[in-house]
């Protein structure tokens, strides 16, 4: 990942923990639309958006991309309530 990327997605997390949402969807999807196959923006991500539907899709990115990434399993199992 370049600099600019990690720098956005670093800035992204930070703004998500920091509960500005709106900043964290902003930066997260420039990182994500420039590198689709970016596993931590997509989790990251899953926590920007308010749509179950939103959070489910970056939810199965992130399988696609490591189908054993636990937070990802956890987050679609909480999702369809068996968590």
């Amino acid at each position: 990942m370049d600099t600019r990327l990690a720098a956005l997605l670093y800035e992204g997390a930070l703004a998500l923990h920091q509960g500005n949402k709106e900043r964290a969807r902003e930066l997260l999807l420039q990182v994500v639309e420039a590198d689709e196959r970016n596993e931590e923006a997509w989790l990251w991500l899953s926590g920007a958006v308010d749509d179950p539907e939103d959070q489910r899709t970056a939810l199965e990115n992130v399988l696609a991309i490591n189908p054993q990434n636990p937070h990802a399993l956890y987050g679609l199992a909480v999702l369809d309530g068996k968590a």
